[in-house]
């Protein structure tokens, strides 16, 4: 069974041919469900809640990384697969598991190859792509030794997906993320997603981590969740090895 959950800001009319097209594909491929268009007066994880306990083995998301952001709480450890089908602006995380077009994600969707997921947990939130921090007042505790990032010099980012602009795997079902340091003033995101390999790529830092205490020396820091939300430190990270269960593309399954 497949339930789709609509973003509020595909409400907009601009949308409107957009959502009949690919309605009328899915129901083409067989993948019909039940739809839910997200708005203030709806409770998301009672939704969810009702959706899984009633038999939906797919939750499919129509919107972008924030959309993906929301319902991730509800899903964590669900015996229920993740689906995405990107739209407007801000789709990383689609990008990054090797979903493009939302046409292509019909596609995928129908194939439902599903790769399992480790999610990071930052306090009592998770996450799918990473964390930022551009403060030099952090402290990155490790257990056996602790990391400060020069003044005006490093971003860093906890890592969850394919990196290979930075020379780099991050695998997303190993247990384990890394905390890259990036020397210079270049976001984390934007190195991360642009188009261009970044001219200090070669200079960067890795270490790869389970748990992470991030704690701050003056006074709290921000720290970025999926490019999303923020939150202050003090914050404990940990690693739960594949507790999301997502539908993505062959092309991705087959070169991770």
């Amino acid at each position: 069974m497949y339930c789709y959950i609509y973003d509020s800001f595909l409400n907009q009319k601009k949308y409107e041919k957009q959502l009949s097209k690919i309605e009328l594909f899915l129901a083409d491929l067989g993948i019909g469900g039940r739809i839910h268009k997200l708005n203030v007066l709806k409770n998301l994880e009672e939704l969810i809640s009702e959706e899984i306990n009633g038999g939906t083995k797919n939750l499919i998301v129509v919107g972008n990384d924030q959309t993906v952001s929301r319902v991730l709480d509800f899903l964590v450890g669900k015996n229920v697969a993740l689906g995405i089908i990107p739209m407007g602006e801000n789709n990383a995380l689609a990008e990054s598991i090797g979903i493009g077009s939302p046409e292509d994600a019909c596609k995928i969707i129908s194939a439902r190859l599903i790769g399992e997921m480790d999610v990071g947990k930052i306090n009592e939130q998770y996450f799918l792509m990473g964390l930022e921090v551009d403060d030099h007042n952090v402290i990155f505790n490790f257990k056996e030794y602790n990391i400060n990032p020069r003044e005006n010099n490093n971003t860093v980012g906890i890592c969850n997906i394919n990196t290979k602009k930075y020379d780099f795997n991050s695998r997303f079902d190993d247990g384990v993320m890394e905390a890259v340091f990036i020397p210079g003033q270049q976001s984390w995101w934007q190195g991360l997603f642009n188009k261009k390999e970044p001219e200090n790529a070669q200079k960067i830092s890795i270490f790869p981590i389970k748990t992470l205490e991030i704690e701050h020396r003056k006074k709290p820091v921000n720290i970025i969740i999926d490019g999303q939300r923020t939150i202050k430190t003090p914050a404990r990270i940990e690693v739960l090895k594949r507790k999301l269960k997502i539908i993505m593309g062959k092309s991705f399954i087959n070169n991770i």
